[in-house]
């Protein structure tokens, strides 16, 4: 990658990310500048009305450029899914350093944030990318960045397309998948169906990023917010993972298809502990590289009954619903 300005800036701030000595002031420093740097770079007019607008598609809501946008902000997500992606990458080359490891990356956003850094660590000839993005706007941001940052050499293919139904082209060995288009408790946007799109055509020993997202019935305790135990988990009501996807795709193209209902109920005791019953998203992105309930956006608590003021609460029924409007469906269970 050629040193100009913009890339020397990259370089820094790359380097603070992928740091294990990094505090939590000199974090919130480097995601700010490079947020500055990738707007700055795609000339990219988050004011411009075109740019809040979203877009319907089959499988759910793809956000516009504004908003995909800001999920950089998000400072534990954008942190995080760089190092998991960081280490995936070394683990890979690990096995076969003369081959480049690539990334097909769904859902890039205006900037694919989660991959651009990583062009100041690996070469070309160790790291080759693969970027799908359905939004026209993103589309040309993200041409004026591998423009800008003159990264052409680490680009196998740019696409502007549905991830959703998007056919990989055979000769494209994807090493890993990224996908991440979600907001929290998996709602409206299209992570689910994408992930069961695409998983499908990769080799089998493709590694999944995020590699798990679990969703829960969760009780809470707002006294102790903030403490390790302030929640208590169910078993997961639904699961994305690889053998999630590879045991149910076949299922989940054919027309009507439905997840199967979960129900969840808790004990007096349980009940009497805590305030909310909630739904909570977990994230693992990649190996020991997680988000916990409440640590991002991603991972905010769905409220669905306070329990001080709806004390016949004993559990809930969920059930996760696909196409246009995706997420989990809950009705509450009373006694």
């Amino acid at each position: 990658m050629p040193t100009n300005n913009a890339n020397i800036k990259l370089i820094e701030i790359t380097q603070n990310l992928i740091s294990e000595k990094i505090d939590a002031d000199s974090l919130k420093t480097s995601i700010e500048e490079l947020k500055i740097l990738l707007e700055k770079v795609s000339g990219l007019n988050q004011e411009a009305p075109i740019n809040s607008e979203n877009i319907l598609l089959p499988s759910g809501k793809a956000i516009g450029p504004k908003w995909a946008g800001m999920c950089i902000e998000d400072i534990p997500r954008t942190h995080k899914f760089i190092k998991g992606i960081h280490s995936a990458v070394q683990e890979v080359l690990k096995k076969d350093p003369n081959k480049p490891v690539t990334i097909l990356y769904a859902g890039t956003g205006p900037f694919a944030t989660l991959v651009i850094p990583l062009l100041t660590l690996f070469e070309p000839s160790q790291l080759q990318l693969i970027l799908l993005e359905v939004n026209t706007v993103s589309i040309e941001s993200l041409k004026r960045i591998i423009k800008d940052f003159d990264a052409y050499d680490y680009i196998k293919a740019i696409y502007h397309c549905d991830a959703a139904n998007f056919i990989v082209p055979p000769e494209f060995e994807t090493d890993i998948l990224l996908i991440e288009c979600m907001q929290h408790a998996l709602v409206r946007e299209p992570q689910v169906g994408i992930t069961y799109n695409l998983l499908p055509q990769m080799k089998k020993d493709v590694i999944l990023i995020p590699e798990e997202i679990s969703l829960h019935v969760a009780l809470v305790d707002m006294e102790k917010k903030g403490e390790e135990n302030y929640y208590e988990n169910s078993e997961a009501v639904f699961t994305l993972n690889t053998k999630e996807v590879l045991e149910n795709y076949s299922e989940f193209k054919k027309e009507g298809f439905h997840f199967p209902e979960k129900e969840v109920a808790f004990s007096e005791e349980q009940l009497s502990n805590h305030d909310f019953i909630a739904v909570s998203t977990e994230i693992t992105i990649f190996k020991d590289i997680s988000l916990k309930i409440d640590e991002s956006g991603l991972t905010v608590p769905m409220l669905l009954a306070d329990l001080n003021y709806d004390q016949k609460v004993t559990g809930a029924k969920t059930q996760y619903i696909v196409g246009t409007a995706p997420g989990l469906t809950s009705q509450l269970v009373r006694s």
